[in-house]
């Protein structure tokens, strides 16, 4: 919202003598895209006053509030009586920790508080994951390079298992994923927990190099594990057969994991957010905005903002990851206008369960489509070649 102070931290970073800057993969600028200008300043002017005084990063503590309520109410019942439908309700409090203020915090949108941001981000360590690993697995990795196969760990991290573009390499079980996926999401918190230690000890998750962490961070990726068994374990601390304890974890997991994936998912994964026309074209290459844009996709409005933190406007997340969700639904308004102006789709779906079937859909498709020339992930990460799209006049 503020480039000038989003670029302040860059400016702090140190200089590495002989770093051969341009072997690395450039991605676009946000300050190039004159679509993102556009919406950026409007928004600004027409619903934040200048956000001269971070307007944009408050609005949404009283969901932070009922997302912890409900986490401290049933961690009690869990505690005070664990088993599967307690832990299965513990893991919809973990998913929606997940969703909204680990996520927000992380990103810095729950508060003008930098403390208070990382306090909330290191929710993401109390339910399994790890703030520091989902920093730069998501920020760095999916956030940059939206749906590219190269650079987007969201893409091709779960590769063969999951084919999420139909021009990377095909296995003949891939024309069964659309079934077999709602079987794997549940063990994503496994996944992302195995991940994390594995990136701990190589530096680097699937999609980024974990450069600039200091000892302390690195530290909350352990610390962070035993803090989470810990409280999962004190019902066995309390004398709770293991048997019981094992089975409320489990149900935990799996349902936290249940309710995350597709979530996650369905934001990226439907036929118009892979649009090949659009994502082999040098206009989405080269703006960043359209990129953004083009690569994602919304549905509901005000209740699923509430519900996901926002998620469910995936476009202007990806737009806006530092302004709080709650302002969302307003800012999509607007950024529906800009799009359109110039041509570029603005994907939307009025219900989760449409977008759910879009995306079922789609993995089927996906899976079933023809392997590509020498069964080989695209180049360029699937993105831009020299087809240029048409700028549609705004007049």
């Amino acid at each position: 919202m503020r480039p000038e102070i989003a670029g302040g931290p860059f400016k702090r970073l140190p200089m590495i003598e002989d770093f051969p800057v341009d072997m690395v993969p450039r991605a676009p600028y946000p300050n190039d895209s004159a679509l993102y200008n556009n919406i950026r300043n409007r928004v600004r002017s027409e619903l934040f006053d200048g956000a001269k005084n971070g307007e944009h990063r408050q609005g949404s503590e009283w969901a932070a509030a009922c997302v912890l309520g409900w986490a401290a109410l049933t961690y009690s019942m869990y505690v005070a009586a664990p088993s599967v439908i307690t832990g299965a309700l513990l893991g919809t409090a973990g998913a929606w920790i997940g969703l909204t203020i680990q996520h927000c915090g992380n990103h810095g949108a729950m508060s003008t508080k930098p403390w208070f941001n990382n306090m909330m981000g290191m929710c993401n360590d109390l339910i399994g994951g790890s703030s520091l690993m989902w920093r730069y697995h998501h920020q760095v990795s999916h956030h940059i390079h939206c749906n590219d196969t190269d650079m987007d760990e969201d893409v091709y991290s779960t590769f063969p298992m999951l084919r999420f573009d139909a021009r990377m390499p095909k296995r003949w079980w891939h024309k069964f994923q659309h079934i077999y996926m709602w079987m794997i999401f549940p063990l994503m918190q496994a996944a992302f927990e195995l991940g994390d230690m594995k990136g701990l000890i190589t530096r680097r998750t699937s999609g980024a190099s974990i450069y600039g962490a200091d000892a302390k961070e690195l530290a909350t990726v352990p610390l962070g594990k035993v803090v989470h068994y810990l409280g999962l374990s004190v019902p066995l601390m309390m004398g709770v057969p293991l048997a019981t304890v094992a089975c409320s974890v489990l149900a935990y997991a799996f349902a936290q994991g249940f309710c995350l994936a597709p979530l996650f998912a369905v934001s990226h994964n439907v036929d118009e957010a892979k649009n090949t026309e659009w994502l082999e074209s040098d206009r989405l290459r080269g703006d960043w905005a359209v990129q953004q844009i083009l690569t994602s996709a919304n549905w509901g409005n005000k209740i699923g903002c509430f519900f996901t933190g926002g998620l469910n406007l995936q476009i202007e997340h990806h737009l806006f990851p530092a302004v709080s969700f709650m302002h969302y639904p307003a800012i999509s308004n607007i950024v529906r206008e800009e799009a359109t102006k110039l041509g570029v789709p603005y994907n939307e779906y009025k219900w989760l369960p449409q977008i759910i079937v879009k995306f079922q859909n789609f993995m089927k498709k996906a899976g079933n489509a023809p392997a590509p020339p020498g069964n080989k992930m695209p180049e360029r990460g699937g993105i831009g070649s020299t087809t240029v799209l048409p700028v549609v006049s705004s007049s």
